[in-house]
C-alpha cells in the first residue's frame, strides 16, 4: 500500500511538473500579454525609458551647474627656495646681496571654490533635447512594441493555419491510399495500365510529403514565436484557437496609426535644437564665483597648534566667453543642413505613414476577398473531384484526370485556410495599430 501511494504521489508530481513547462494561449491577445511581460525587447525599451528620465534629470540640474572644487593638500619643503635681499638691509655693504630662505617647512592647505552658472545658454537647450528625447524614446519603444506585436501575431495566425492544413492533409492523405487501392483493385482487373497506378503512387508519396513538410514548417513557426516571445526552451507552446470560417466584413475598421510621423517629427525638433545649441554655444556664461580657503605654516610640523590657521575668502561674477573658431562654425552649419534634412524627412514620413495606413485598410478588404473567392474555388473544387470519382469508377473517366482533380481539389482547401490565416492577420495589424499609438 506504501509503494501504491508513492508510486500515485510520483505521478502526480510529474503531470504537475507536465502542466508546469506548458504554455497554453487561446487567442492572440493572450500571448501579447505574455510577451508584454516576458518580452526582452520591451524590457529593454523599459530601461531605454528610465535612461531618457535620468538624462533629464541631469539636464535640469545643470541649468545652474553648481560646482564645487574642494583640494586639501600637505606640503613638506624639504629644501625652500632661496631669495637675494640688498646686504645693506641687514646691516652689510651697499651693492652686496645676502641669500635668505623663505617660506615655511610644512604648508597645509584646504580650498573651496563654489561656482553656479546664473546665465548659461548651452544648459537652457540641453534641457529642451533631454525632454524631446525622452518623448522621442517613449515613441520609439511604441514603434517597437507595435512590430513586435505585429510579428507576433503572424507566427499565431500561420501556427493555426498550419495545424488545419496538417489535419486537411491526413484525412486526403487516407483519401489518397483508398485512390491507391482502388487503383490497384483495377490494375489487377486489367482496366488500368501501369503507370496509372504508379501516377496514384507518386500522388500519395507526393502528399506524405506534403504533410511532412507541414509538420516541419508549424514547428519552425513554433521556434520563431518562442524567440518572439522570449518564452524559454524547455515551455511547450499550446495554441488552442481553431479556425473559424464565421467571419465578417467589419467596414468601420480603419486606422490611423501616426507614431512613425511622431518619430520623425521628435528627430526634426532634436536636429532644431543641436543647431541652436551650437549658436548658444558661442554666447558668453554668467556665473558666480566664490572661494573659501585655509592655510597653515610651520617650521616643525604638519597640524602645528602654535601656528594658526589663516583664511581667505572672495566673492565674485565670471563672464566666460568663448572665443570664435573654424570649428565651431562647421559645427553650426553641419548642424543647420541637419535640421534641414530632418524637416524635409518628417514631411516625407508623413506622407508615407498616411499611405500605410492606407494599406492596411486595403489589405484588410483584399485578404477579405480573397477569403471568398478562395472558399468558392473550393466548393467547385471539391465538386469537381466528386464527379471525377463517380466518372472513374464507371470508368468514363481516366486515372489522370482523377489525380489532377484531387489534387486541385486539395490545393484549393489549402489556399482556402491560408486566405483565412491572412485575413485574421490583417485584421490584427489594424487592432494593433489602433491599441498602440
Amino acid at each position: 500500500m506504501k509503494k501504491f501511494l508513492i508510486l500515485c504521489s510520483f505521478l502526480l508530481m510529474n503531470q504537475f511538473l507536465i502542466a508546469q513547462n506548458k504554455l497554453i494561449f487561446n487567442t492572440v491577445d493572450s500571448l501579447f500579454r505574455y510577451a508584454e511581460n516576458q518580452s526582452i525587447t520591451i524590457k529593454t525599451g523599459e530601461q531605454q525609458v528610465l535612461l531618457a528620465k535620468w538624462q533629464k534629470i541631469s539636464a535640469q540640474s545643470g541649468l545652474v551647474n553648481f560646482r564645487m572644487q574642494t583640494s586639501f593638500s600637505l606640503t613638506d619643503n624639504v629644501k625652500l627656495p632661496v631669495t637675494y635681499f640688498p646686504a645693506e638691509a641687514f646691516g652689510g655693504e651697499p651693492g652686496t646681496f645676502k641669500e635668505v630662505t623663505t617660506g615655511q617647512q610644512f604648508m597645509g592647505n584646504v580650498n573651496f571654490a563654489p561656482q553656479i552658472d546664473l546665465i548659461n545658454p548651452v544648459s537652457w537647450t540641453k534641457l529642451k533635447s533631454a525632454k524631446i528625447n525622452q518623448e522621442l524614446t517613449n515613441v520609439s519603444n511604441l514603434i517597437v512594441k507595435k512590430s513586435l506585436f505585429e510579428s507576433i501575431s503572424a507566427g499565431y495566425y500561420n501556427i493555426i493555419s498550419l495545424k488545419e492544413q496538417i489535419v486537411i492533409s491526413q484525412k486526403n492523405l487516407y483519401t489518397a491510399d483508398t485512390l491507391q487501392i482502388i487503383m490497384q483493385n483495377k490494375y489487377t482487373e486489367g482496366i488500368v495500365r501501369q503507370q496509372d497506378l504508379n501516377d496514384a503512387t507518386i500522388n500519395k508519396l507526393a502528399l506524405d510529403d506534403k504533410l511532412n513538410q507541414l509538420k516541419i514548417s508549424l514547428n519552425q513557426q513554433y521556434y520563431a514565436l518562442k524567440i518572439l516571445c522570449d518564452i524559454p526552451q524547455n515551455e511547450d507552446v499550446i495554441i488552442t484557437e481553431t479556425a473559424n470560417y464565421q467571419q465578417q466584413f467589419n467596414i468601420g475598421l480603419h486606422t490611423d496609426n501616426q507614431l512613425q510621423h511622431k518619430s520623425s517629427l521628435l528627430k526634426s525638433d532634436l536636429a532644431k535644437e543641436d543647431l541652436r545649441a551650437n549658436r548658444l554655444a558661442q554666447y558668453p556664461t554668467v556665473s558666480i564665483v566664490a572661494y573659501d580657503g585655509w592655510q597653515q605654516n610651520s617650521r616643525d610640523q604638519f597640524f602645528d597648534s602654535n601656528s594658526k590657521w589663516v583664511n581667505s575668502q572672495y566673492i565674485g561674477l565670471r563672464l566666460s566667453m568663448p572665443f570664435p573658431d573654424i570649428n565651431r562654425f562647421t559645427l553650426t552649419k553641419t548642424a543647420n543642413i541637419n535640421k534641414t534634412i530632418s524637416e524635409l524627412d518628417a514631411e516625407h514620413s508623413k506622407h508615407q505613414n498616411d499611405i500605410a495606413n492606407i494599406q492596411l485598410n486595403l489589405d484588410y478588404e483584399k485578404a477579405y476577398s480573397q477569403l471568398n473567392t478562395t472558399k468558392q474555388i473550393f466548393l467547385l473544387k471539391e465538386e469537381n473531384y466528386q464527379m471525377a470519382l463517380n466518372q472513374f469508377k464507371e470508368s468514363i473517366l481516366p486515372s489522370d484526370k482523377l489525380l489532377t482533380a484531387f489534387n486541385d481539389m486539395l490545393a484549393s482547401r489549402l489556399n482556402y485556410s491560408a486566405a483565412l490565416a491572412n485575413l485574421l492577420y490583417a485584421k490584427s495589424k489594424i487592432e494593433i495599430n489602433n491599441s498602440i499609438k
